[in-house]
């Protein structure tokens, strides 16, 4: 893998998708990894609120708030 790989931006929706797979269709990180092209540890960071930490936040909160229509966020990945 080149380092120029890594130097791609994931847009809101990514970041959604990447929190959805594994807080929801409880992916591990690896798995969530080989989708997205970007590194390991932006996907930890993501997945762990360090990063996107607004996207993270909201996430979270429509979790919690809305259990059962953040099961139908990404009706493809069913």
């Amino acid at each position: 893998m080149s380092n120029s790989m890594y130097n791609v931006k994931l847009t809101d929706k990514d970041v959604y998708k990447i929190l959805y797979l594994n807080k929801v269709k409880k992916l591990l990180p690896y798995q969530i990894e080989k989708q997205f092209p970007v590194s390991k540890a932006t996907i930890k960071n993501i997945l762990n609120g360090k990063s996107r930490k607004d996207c993270y936040y909201s996430f979270m909160d429509y979790m919690e708030r809305e259990p059962k229509k953040v099961l139908s966020l990404f009706p493809e990945l069913i």
